[in-house]
């Protein structure tokens, strides 16, 4: 079965890094999380975030700026755990952008998907 969050499909993988909460955004094709993610509100809004950006910014500058520091950063967070991938600015403006598109919701994790710059 397949499944959708806000129109963008989902796509399941089922290895240890995706199952313990990493995921990935490729606009046009889907979010691609963990199977034991699946029911992750907080993570699929975040993700869906991403598609926010492109929206946004247009493909362009998703492609060349976005995309590429989000990857970075999260490579970073997985060799030094003192980096803290939220943090960076494209991870904490695809929060805001989702926050205020879902209405900013009650029930938002701000601990794990901060909205706004935490420096």
């Amino acid at each position: 079965m397949i499944q959708y969050f806000e129109g963008i499909r989902i796509i399941t993988l089922n290895t240890r890094r995706f199952n313990r909460g990493s995921a990935i955004t490729i606009p046009g094709v889907g979010i691609f999380l963990g199977l034991k993610q699946i029911n992750n509100t907080d993570l699929k809004r975040h993700e869906f975030g991403h598609i926010l950006q492109k929206r946004q910014k247009g493909a362009l500058f998703f492609w060349i700026r976005i995309a590429p520091l989000s990857l970075w950063s999260a490579f970073l967070s997985s060799v030094n755990k003192s980096h803290i991938h939220m943090h960076i600015r494209t991870e904490w403006s695809a929060n805001k952008l989702s926050y205020n598109y879902f209405k900013q919701p009650a029930n938002w994790n701000f601990k794990d998907y901060p909205v706004q710059s935490p420096h």
